[in-house]
């Protein structure tokens, strides 16, 4: 004798349309994941504070401000070279002062 056999469809995703695929994929992430970047992404800013991290915008403000510095260093070695030009005049200056008296 012979028993009906019931046959149970499972859905494998092969004939799904393939636009619908990345959202089963989707789904079937671990949550994990998902949770993480849902963390983040709600208290980026707080973490940046706390871990006292660079923003591109911080970066960029100190790219200006060395900028800046490096022109003021280069200004202050050129005075510097005058100055000591001076410095050696005066020198020659008092030494033949000196002599003379």
């Amino acid at each position: 004798m012979m028993y009906p056999v019931a046959y149970e469809h499972h859905d494998t995703g092969f004939d799904l349309p393939f636009s619908d695929i990345a959202t089963r994929l989707e789904r079937a992430l671990p949550t994990f994941d998902k949770s993480l970047d849902s963390y983040f992404d709600k208290r980026f800013a707080a973490i940046i504070e706390e871990w006292g991290l660079l923003t591109e915008s911080d970066l960029r403000i100190l790219e200006g401000r060395l900028s800046s510095v490096t022109s003021e260093i280069d200004i202050l070695v050129s005075q510097k070279a005058k100055l000591e030009k001076r410095i050696a005049n005066l020198d020659e200056l008092v030494s033949s002062l000196e002599t003379s008296l």
